[in-house]
């Protein structure tokens, strides 16, 4: 977006001239124009008003041509002072590292380069000026945009341009369920008023369910009174008050002649006179924030009539207004029913049959949809009227995203989905359009997409809470506000993975080439402007080879994104040598062995991952590196960190370690990297992942307090508590691994003493002294502790009792390749929050019992290569809550009396079971 690359050029500008040692260096060895840091800051100012001024228009951008070409060369702006900045940056990270002798030698080219920036400076303040001046040109369009905040924008939601009865029978298609349980939601027998949300992304059908339900309710007059309102994004409280009075009253000629007039007192004493002692089903359609729900239900009072009020909504935010058991949220159509969908709109003059010649092309159609009825039934409208053959069919499916983003006819659909990223809040705009580069169907992760929006720039400071955690929160936005598609939870319920959805990624491409954002198509970089080009993505190798090939010249190239396994070292060499500002490179998977010398150039370099690749070392350069927030080495053939890491004194993140032992039978399976000593002096760190402990790496590690990942294998008990003592000063630290140096030596916690702890992961690899989990810090931080892995535990005591009453939250419990006792017992009232237990290569357990009253909120119990488990667990059949049972590899004795007993059968409400 024009406004990030605004905030992106003003914070460069704020951190580069506002240091007074580089001035000084920069005038004392170099001698540019005295003028270079005044011209500076009137740049930043004019930019400062130019934020304020975008960010004031919002989603008006794309509503007046004007504007919109105006932004065009605000972008191109703000891109050329990034683009300068960063010039600066390298030739006073040059300077710093020469020596005072060669320096003076290179006195007259510094001079010249730096006369340089100063004359391109000077040549874009009189760009802004230019700027300033269009917009007073063209003042009156400016203010109108201003001024207008409701009615001067294209992009409209559905419900709001159309005639909400005008709804067709074929739009219910493979909603038959759904349509049960909302009609069920609407039974009287519930007496209090019920507030219902039917949610999910647009196009998916959520108005037309509703409004099928409620046309059904009508005819049946279940209710006194009915209202259908549907909710701008500019809602007010005024105007919907007014429209549920003329609604809810059948009897036309009881509205208040008034009604028009009314001020809200007054509006509200109507409003209830016409709902008091009256059963009423209210829809309110397609509401965006809370808000509107808020202002409203303080007026909407309850008879305890069984009232309903039905929210149709794309934000999980205003669909958590319902209870949980009134929240229904809609999925996208199987591949039967979107297919069925399309043979009834588009096939309706033959019996709504596909001819057997477009079978093919037609369900190849349909998959491009998604799933969504809106998308469907949109595409179905152009093709009915075309002439059934083979060659028009071809061109729908092969030309599918220019026809969604140019035919007039598939307008509902670009509305639809459009609006949602519209009105999307400015700091998600980025971070969406960065999602569209990726394949379709690409699964990202939350740790790989958060890193990457904070080092393009995307993310602000928010209060006391770390760039990360902001970062965290808007992936959780995203997903909430239905632009991405949750896919995985973690153990305590954190998001994990997450999708596009195809459809979806396609309007937002449309809108990355519009803001010239990104490039994740190379098929047509020949066409496109190359100065244009700051972001590239390639996911197949054909992409790579042309590029290496034709050696393409992408001068203000800033991200490279590498997925499928596609790039190599003749592309990693190109990279570097062509393109010096890259600040993001992202290769993990790729068939690379050796980093180059020169990768020391790229001093604006911020995010290098190079996740299981074949590279064993890092050339001694790296030291130049000195913008690098992330370092991802994890899987990679490296054992040791050369000490030049240490002078990257931004890192925030270094993942590093090796899997030693594919088949994690051994406890060293994953082995930590020798760290430089100097790498405990980069105070900025919050991940480090793994460490080889050490007498030393273990004392010197209290040395950053601010770490939130540590990850610490080879611990050796006489270490212990030099360890702990180190750890304990890590206010901030949520998720820790400690992996022991061999199974004889217990480890010991009695040195894990913190004044506080935000400790939730705790993974321990090794055994532990016996009286371990009744220590003080357990007893007193305990509570925090959502998730606790055990693995090669072989103590000779049962820790489940302590554990349990230390750690009263634990979500989920796994315990893997050693155990304590034959028999594990689970008595009443322990664990009361656990939701997944997990048991694996327990050779010696032979017997589980389950009281009754202990689990109560178990979901999921996965036994898995327990070889001595001959009996099913006593008690199962007591965990009511229980939702998902796995047994594998378990004895033949087990096999039978799961079957004799009929388990099955008594484990009627588990729902998925596999033995």
């Amino acid at each position: 977006m024009a406004e990030a690359a605004v905030v992106l050029a003003l914070s460069k500008l704020v951190t580069s001239f506002g240091m007074a040692s580089l001035q000084s260096l920069v005038k004392k060895e170099a001698t540019p124009s005295p003028d270079l840091t005044r011209t500076a800051k009137r740049i930043e100012r004019e930019l400062d008003m130019i934020h304020h001024f975008l960010s004031q228009v919002g989603s008006k951008i794309y509503s007046n041509k004007v504007l919109e070409g105006w932004i065009v060369r605000v972008r191109k702006v703000a891109y050329c002072v990034e683009d300068i900045i960063d010039d600066y940056c390298y030739n006073i990270t040059l300077l710093q590292e020469e020596g005072y002798f060669k320096r003076v030698v290179h006195t007259t080219y510094y001079a010249n380069i730096f006369h340089g920036i100063a004359s391109g400076m000077k040549d874009i303040e009189e760009e802004i000026k230019h700027l300033s001046q269009l917009k007073r040109d063209y003042r009156e369009m400016f203010n109108e945009l201003l001024d207008n905040t409701s009615n001067n924008t294209q992009v409209q939601s559905p419900t709001n341009s159309e005639n909400p009865h005008a709804i067709k029978v074929e739009g219910i298609v493979g909603m038959k369920e759904d349509m049960e349980l909302l009609r069920e939601w609407l039974d009287p027998k519930e007496t209090n008023l019920v507030v219902i949300s039917v949610w999910g992304f647009g196009g998916l059908g959520k108005t037309t369910l509703v409004r099928k339900v409620y046309d059904l309710e009508m005819e049946r007059k279940s209710f006194d009174c009915y209202a259908w309102i549907a909710i701008s994004h500019n809602y007010g409280i005024i105007v919907t008050l007014r429209q549920l009075i003329q609604e809810l009253n059948e009897d036309q000629g009881k509205i208040p002649a008034d009604l028009g007039t009314m001020h809200y007192n007054k509006l509200n004493d109507t409003l209830r006179g016409v709902l008091s002692n009256k059963r009423y089903l209210i829809v309110l359609d397609d509401v965006w924030d809370t808000r509107a729900f808020n202002e409203l239900s303080d007026l909407l009072m309850d008879d305890h009539k069984g009232s309903r009020i039905i929210i149709t909504t794309r934000n999980n935010d205003v669909a958590s207004l319902a209870q949980e058991m009134y929240k229904m949220k809609l999925k996208p159509l199987s591949s039967d029913d979107a297919f069925e969908l399309f043979c009834r709109r588009t096939f309706q003059n033959s019996n709504m049959e596909c001819p057997s010649h477009l079978n093919e092309l037609s369900r190849q159609i349909v998959s491009k949809c998604g799933g969504l009825p809106l998308a469907i039934n949109a595409i179905g409208n152009v093709l009915t009227v075309q002439e059934p053959d083979e060659i028009t069919w071809r061109r729908m499916d092969n030309q599918f995203k220019c026809e969604l983003e140019d035919n007039p006819s598939l307008g509902k659909v670009r509305s639809a989905l459009s609006i949602s990223f519209t009105y999307l809040p400015r700091h998600l705009k980025n971070c969406f359009l960065y999602c569209s580069m990726f394949p379709q169907d690409y699964l990202f992760t939350r740790e790989q997409l958060v890193k990457l929006w904070i080092v393009e720039g995307f993310v602000s400071h928010r209060g006391q809470s770390t760039l990360e955690e902001v970062a965290d929160g808007y992936f959780t936005e995203l997903i909430h506000q239905s632009m991405l598609q949750l896919v995985e939870n973690d153990e305590i319920g954190r998001v994990v993975t997450c999708r596009m959805h195809g459809i979806v990624r396609e309007l937002a491409l449309s809108f990355s080439r519009k803001e010239r954002f990104g490039l994740a198509e190379i098929t047509n970089l020949v066409h496109e402007n190359k100065d244009d080009v700051r972001r590239l993505l390639l996911s197949n190798s054909n992409q790579v080879n042309q590029l290496i090939r034709s050696r393409m010249d992408l001068p203000h190239l800033r991200t490279f994104i590498a997925t499928s396994a596609v790039a190599n070292d003749q592309l990693l060499c190109l990279l570097i040598s062509k393109y010096k500002y890259l600040s993001v490179l992202e290769m993990r998977d790729s068939h690379i062995d050796k980093i180059p010398d020169n990768i020391g150039d790229l001093f604006n370099l911020r995010y290098l991952c190079l996740r299981r690749t074949r590279v064993k070392s890092l050339p001694r350069s790296i030291k130049r590196l000195s913008n690098l927030e992330t370092l991802d080495l994890k899987s990679t053939g490296i054992e040791t960190l050369p000490r030049e890491v240490s002078r990257l004194k931004k890192l925030r993140h270094i993942f590093a370690e090796k899997l030693a032992d594919t088949k994690q039978q051994h406890l060293r399976y994953f082995q930590g990297v020798k760290f430089p000593d100097g790498i405990f002096d980069l105070v900025e760190l919050q991940t480090l992942k793994t460490v080889e402990a050490t007498k030393k790496s273990v004392e010197l590690l209290k040395q950053l307090p601010e770490l939130r990942l540590l990850c610490v294998e080879n611990v050796r008990r006489a270490d212990c508590a030099t360890l702990f003592a180190s750890i304990s000063n890590m206010h901030h630290l949520y998720n820790l691994l400690i992996s022991a140096n061999n199974l004889d030596e217990p480890l010991n916690f009695d040195a894990f003493n913190p004044r506080h702890t935000q400790l939730e992961k705790l993974i321990i690899r090794g055994c532990w002294d016996n009286e371990a989990f009744r220590g003080p810090v357990f007893c007193e931080y305990g509570i925090n502790i959502k998730y606790l892995t055990l693995s090669f535990c072989k103590n000779n005591a049962d820790p489940l009792s302590s554990i349990s009453l230390s750690m009263p939250n634990l979500i989920f419990l796994s315990i893997r390749k050693e155990c304590w006792a034959e028999d594990i017992i689970l008595h009443a009232g322990w664990f009361p929050q656990l939701k997944t237990l997990y048991m694996e290569n327990l050779d010696r357990v032979k017997r589980l019992f389950i009281e009754e009253g202990a689990l109560v909120r178990l979901e999921v119990l996965l036994l898995l290569s327990l070889t001595s488990l001959k009996e099913v667990p006593k008690g199962l059949e007591l965990v009511s809550s229980l939702r998902k049972l796995n047994v594998s590899m378990q004895p033949p004795e087990f096999k039978v009396e799961w079957e004799r007993d009929n388990w099955r059968m008594k484990l009627h409400h588990v729902k998925e079971i596999r033995v």
